[in-house]
């Protein structure tokens, strides 16, 4: 019975996990082969996050044979690594800053006579590593004689941020007006980043406390847990059925007030405003989508 509930539970985590991986999923960049097999599927860092899951929710059932207690590890394993890092905030961060330094560079490219196009794919060969393999795409693309405003939309695409997109977006004004006054606002644009950048830097070191906060619940409940299955005496009410529905009230109320801690250490991110490049139409050229005013010609 208990081998038949483990199966279960095992089944019932990897199923969330794998229909959250595919709701977060985002669409491969254009001409990028699909992967195959689980890796198409789920990242290789959630794979191995599962099957620490796996692992944790069996070894909770088979110890204390709450069926509560081994949800509740199998989702702290996939959810506490998220709680109590703050490495989604310094990549971001280190993003805006790639960006500020790319537009500088552009800004000074064009100022030397240099057509926009020939511009952005001279700027892959200096582009700050956050950005890199962005800037390369956009300049893989337009090698690749792709339109230029399709590959701008690309790129917003790929940065996955509103700053790309206000770059983006100057870029494909500018080409639609054959380059006029994109030095102007690029640079603009960069000294924009740059306040954006000293702002959330000291934002992210006044919210570093929360992030302290949580680590150090999840140290104490780390310990509790430990506590509570050593000391079966004490532990020994929560093997009834009313105390897994006790348990699993103060496991929820643990989890909602780890998660608006999170909350509070978290800087969110505004919306994105550029739509992706449109996709081919039935007639094989490009559909001009709902974002025509943008649109531009095809770069010669």
């Amino acid at each position: 019975m208990i081998i038949l509930a483990a199966c279960g539970g095992a089944l019932i985590a990897a199923g969330i996990v794998l229909f959250t991986a595919e709701l977060t999923r985002r669409a491969p960049a254009p001409g990028t082969p699909p992967p195959r097999g689980l890796r198409g599927v789920l990242p290789a860092a959630s794979a191995v996050r599962l099957l620490l899951a796996l692992v944790a929710f069996l070894a909770v059932l088979l110890i204390t044979r709450w069926p509560v207690a081994a949800i509740a590890a199998a989702l702290a394993v996939i959810f506490l690594p998220k709680l109590t890092a703050s490495r989604e905030q310094r990549q971001r961060t280190a993003m805006l800053e790639a960006l500020e330094q790319w537009a500088r560079r552009l800004a000074d490219m064009l100022t030397a006579s240099r057509a926009l196009e020939d511009a952005l794919e001279a700027s892959a060969r200096s582009a700050p590593p956050a950005i890199a393999g962005q800037v390369g795409a956009l300049a893989r693309r337009l090698a690749a004689r792709a339109g230029t405003e399709t590959a701008l939309r690309a790129f917003a695409a790929d940065v996955d941020d509103p700053a790309g997109d206000r770059i983006a977006a100057a870029l494909i004004i500018a080409t639609s007006r054959r380059g006029g006054g994109a030095h102007a606002v690029l640079s603009a644009l960069a000294e924009m980043l740059g306040r954006d950048v000293a702002a959330r830097r000291e934002i992210d070191a006044e919210r570093a406390q929360h992030r302290t906060t949580v680590r150090w619940i999840t140290v104490f409940i780390v310990a509790f847990t430990v506590f509570a299955v050593l000391n079966r005496d004490y532990s020994a009410p929560f093997g009834t059925v009313p105390g897994q529905l006790v348990l699993a009230v103060v496991a929820s109320l643990y989890a909602a007030g780890l998660g608006w801690l999170h909350r509070l250490g978290s800087i969110p991110a505004p919306g994105r405003f550029l739509d992706p490049p449109a996709a081919p139409g039935a007639a094989g050229g490009p559909s001009t989508g709902s974002a025509a005013p943008l649109r531009t010609g095809r770069r010669r």
